[in-house]
């Protein structure tokens, strides 16, 4: 197949991954000309630069813009919060510290750079003075030293960190051209671009908007029918109508649910040896609904945080807890409880700082933080929120299928429905009845028996000759020791199936048992349990761990409470999770509605106002826009209306620019900071693939429900799982539901999904990619290849009697929402030409082309025609305009 995409493009390359990059970007140089509108974009991926304010340049420096990040990147670490390393004695976080005279001086003498010890130090040229020393491989630039300087010059006023400091409302600026804002984000951008000496793009051409808003808000391309009656519709409200439409369509809580379950790190399974399946759905369903309904999003905060310690909680309230138990879940015989447990209980410190807070609460786990205000001592009593879950660091339920599949830990709960324990109940019933005629107790121990006597009798080379699993379970039954009830069940059966003489009288009665105790287990295994928080009645002690180690406490017992820079937690709040889940949506936390905002931004732009989300600490970037940043945070604070926060910036002047750069602005703005042009980025890989499904007519639009296992290459789970569990692809339409519902196990992702989070911690921060294993993926994945020939079939059927001149405009209109340029039409026509004379004379690679998939090929269809459509149909699915956002 990537031979034949090769000679498609006129390039015989031999079939190796250089040979499809090398053709990737020969397809690019083809096309790059040719795309008739988006001009020469910027890279997808820019490099950060870091924004030094030049002194002398008229400009007041700010300690919070332009001194901190400097500081803290070249000083705090050996001159900051952490007493334990700091160096000298000496503070440079501190004005009145940093004013301090010492043995050498003064670090800093406001209004006197050339008396002030810190320039020296940076200036010296001898090793044992040089600041930062030699071994940090640090050095301070002549512009950040320049900075410093002027900084000094005019006084060394320090300012508290922006993001600590509680956001108020701004004054809208002025701005130059009125006519360009369509709403308040517009002034902040203007201003902006007036202050840097820039000109806000172009709105972008219909075409691109629907589709750049379509995949944004719901996160599906639009059909070639809407795109057409948005473009000619000529109300002035047409854009803001659809906006409000997809507001309101179902699939937007699915688009908005997925950067949340990268921060949540869901996945279906819980990593460590084995990596069981467990139910996690039940929590992302719950998301989606919250999502769509448009919950006040403090409320949804509240309940994922501390649902269990509402007043009766509901079921739903409960689940929403599942959020802080998405963590791994240890179920290995060796494990130290306690220190497993532990480790819990550290994830979710980490999770919720990072999510809701910004800030790197874990690099305080075994001393002070290096750089934000935060002890080791605020540490455990952040810590200590979440440590009385009432847990005890191993599993609990190890559900009984036959696989051991499922395995959870408490605390949680059963969403069995009644119809479902009424169904258990029948087969536990038929399962009773089959064990009775098979002989009972008596019988399988006599069974039990025999088995054990085959095992004892084997040699060490007799035992090898079975399968690794099996071989344990030998090995377990040579001494009398199963771990669990069904590891003897299984090595009974395996027994009484692979060993057993066939004519044993037994044998049928005992088939008939098993099969009903497997149909029960498989019921079982469909009846949730969905772990959630909950507190232990007996509390436990939380105390500093020396070093973060778990069994090393000290010092005095710890109440749940926050860091004196965020205003501790208020006194009319109980000291538990319920008080942080609601300190956290209040207005004295200065933190939560920026940083969920910033993260809404970057959903959107590619980039946060913010470009460090993780991070809203000392070292985090300075925002681009502080003051839309703020303007945002105190509009979602007022009402937490997640909806009206995204219309705002999709309906706003920013969000509809021309994405098109021209050579001056990639020479004043590369990275695009400055919002003078619309963002432009390769779309995620769950946005590619579903985009994929949508276009070629695949695409199953059903919600909800349990994980689907699509198209994934053969034995890839049994190395992970020694062969336990089998992959067992979904038939039918649970083929080609959305990405958001594929079965994510941790140790093994889905493999055609590149750029999407490990899940194995919180990530809050897009990841976009272009490796050249994707390009691989996209021409070679049977999702893709079967797309492709889903795609050529719609073609097809919608222009029966079409030249294939015409089918290509039609896929191309189908798969980019615009028609096909005369020269782009001659391209792919004269590669149908190519192609079609291949398989012309290749019958059984052209059957083995056409068999790719589950779709099947109408009987009556010319083969060669269809390959060779389908072939033009993958290279237009593979353009780059297809898989990026415009």
């Amino acid at each position: 197949m990537k031979r034949r995409f090769f000679e498609m493009l006129g390039k015989p390359l031999k079939a190796t991954v250089l040979g499809v990059v090398v053709a990737a970007s020969a397809l690019a140089m083809i096309f790059g000309a040719l795309v008739h509108e988006h001009g020469g974009s910027a890279p997808a991926h820019d490099t950060l630069k870091p924004a030094v304010n030049q002194a002398g340049a008229g400009k007041k420096v700010s300690y919070n813009r332009d001194v901190r990040p400097i500081l803290s990147d070249k000083c705090f670490a050996c001159h900051g919060f952490d007493d334990k390393t700091r160096e000298a004695g000496l503070r440079l976080d501190i004005r009145d510290a940093a004013l301090t005279e010492y043995d050498s001086g003064v670090p800093i003498v406001p209004g006197d750079p050339d008396s002030s010890t810190i320039i020296k130090r940076i200036e010296s040229e001898k090793p044992n003075l040089v600041m930062p020393p030699p071994t940090t491989h640090k050095t301070v630039s002549a512009d950040e030293l320049a900075v410093i300087r002027q900084w000094i010059k005019e006084g060394a006023e320090y300012e508290p960190h922006w993001a600590f400091i509680p956001p108020e409302m701004p004054e809208l600026p002025v701005v130059n051209d009125g006519a360009w804002v369509r709403n308040e984000i517009d002034r902040f951008v203007l201003a902006m671009l007036d202050k840097k000496g820039l000109k806000p793009s172009p709105e972008a051409d219909k075409r691109t908007l629907i589709r750049r808003v379509y995949l944004d808000l719901i996160g599906l391309p639009p059909t070639p029918e809407q795109v057409e009656a948005f473009v000619n519709d000529k109300s002035p409200d047409a854009y803001e109508k659809m906006v409000d439409d997809l507001l309101a369509n179902a699939h937007h809580g699915e688009r908005m649910a997925l950067p949340w379950l990268d921060a949540a790190r869901y996945a279906d399974s819980n990593s460590f040896q084995f990596d069981n399946d467990r139910w996690a759905w039940p929590w992302r369903d719950w998301l989606i609904k919250q999502i769509n309904t448009n919950r006040p999003f403090d409320e949804v905060i509240v309940e994922m945080l501390a649902g269990d310690l509402l007043e009766n909680p509901t079921q739903d309230q409960m689940v929403a807890t599942s959020f802080n138990r998405n963590h791994f879940i240890n179920a290995e015989g060796g494990a130290i409880r306690e220190e497993v447990r532990f480790n819990y209980v550290l994830d979710r410190v980490e999770t919720t700082s990072t999510t809701f807070l910004g800030l790197t609460y874990a690099c305080a786990q075994c001393h002070d933080h290096k750089y934000d205000p935060i002890s080791i001592e605020n540490y455990y009593e952040f810590f200590a929120f979440f440590g009385q879950t009432d847990e005890r660091g191993a599993t609990d339920l190890n559900v009984d299928t036959w696989d051991f599949r499922y395995r959870i830990a408490k605390p949680f709960i059963s969403l069995a429905t009644g119809e479902q324990k009424k169904e258990l109940d029948r087969l536990k019933k038929i399962e009773a009845e089959a064990f009775k005629a098979f002989g009972g107790k008596d019988a399988s121990k006599r069974l039990e028996d025999e088995a054990r006597k085959w095992a004892r009798a084997l040699t060490k080379e007799q035992i090898s000759e079975h399968s690794y699993f099996m071989s344990e379970l030998i090995g377990r039954a040579r001494y009398g020791s199963f771990q669990a009830p069904m590891q003897g069940g299984k090595f009974r059966d395996y027994y009484a199936r692979q060993i057993a003489p066939d004519d044993a009288d037994w044998l049928p009665a005992y088939k008939a048992w098993n099969e009903a105790q497997m149909a029960r287990m498989e019921h079982q295994g469909t009846m949730p349990y969905v772990m959630t928080m909950g507190d232990s009645k007996k509390p436990r002690e939380i105390k500093v761990r020396d070093r973060g180690l778990y069994s090393a406490k000290v010092g005095e017992p710890l109440q749940p409470g926050l860091p004196e820079a965020l205003g501790g937690l208020p006194e009319d709040l109980p000291k538990n999770r319920l008080g942080l889940a609601k300190w956290i949506v209040s207005d004295a936390n200065p933190l939560t509605a920026r940083v969920l905002v910033n993260r809404l931004w970057q959903q959107v732009f590619g980039k946060g106002i913010v470009a460090s989300p993780e991070d809203f600490g000392l070292q985090s970037a300075m925002p681009s826009h502080p003051e839309l940043l703020d303007y945002l945070a105190v509009q979602y604070r007022a009402e937490w209306d997640t909806k009206a926060i995204m219309r705002q910036i999709v309906t706003s002047a920013t969000y509809r620019q021309a994405s098109a750069i021209s050579p001056e602005m990639l020479e004043m703005d590369p990275e695009n900071k400055w919002l003078a042009r619309g963002a432009r980025y390769r779309l995620p890989a769950m946005l590619i693939r579903d985009q994929a499904l949508a276009t070629s007519g695949l695409f199953n639009n059903e919600m909800f429900g349990p994980p689907v296992y699509p198209y994934q290459p053969p034995g890839l789970w049994a190395d992970i799982s020694f062969a336990m569990f089998e992959y067992k692809q979904s038939e039918g339409g649970d083929l080609y539901r959305r990405s958001l519902y594929t079965f994510f196990r941790r140790t093994l992702a889905p493999p055609n999904m590149f750029d999407n989070a490990s899940r194995q911690a919180c990530t809050v921060k897009i990841s976009v990619t272009n490796t050249p294993l994707q390009a691989l993926t996209l021409l070679n994945d049977p999702t893709y290849v079967e797309a492709a020939r889903a795609l050529a079939l719609r073609a097809m059927k919608h222009q029966p009697n079409a030249t294939p001149r015409d089918l290509i405009g039609d896929m191309m209109l189908l798969a980019l929402l615009r028609p096909g340029q005369k020269r782009e039409l001659d391209v792919l026509e004269a590669a149908y030409k190519r192609e079609a004379a291949w398989y012309r004379d290749r019958p059984s690679d052209t059957a083995q082309y056409l068999a790719v998939g589950k779709l099947p090929v109408p009987q009556d269809t010319d083969q060669t025609h269809l390959a060779a459509l389908s072939s033009v149909a993958l290279t237009i699915m593979n353009l780059d305009e297809a898989m990026t956002k415009e």
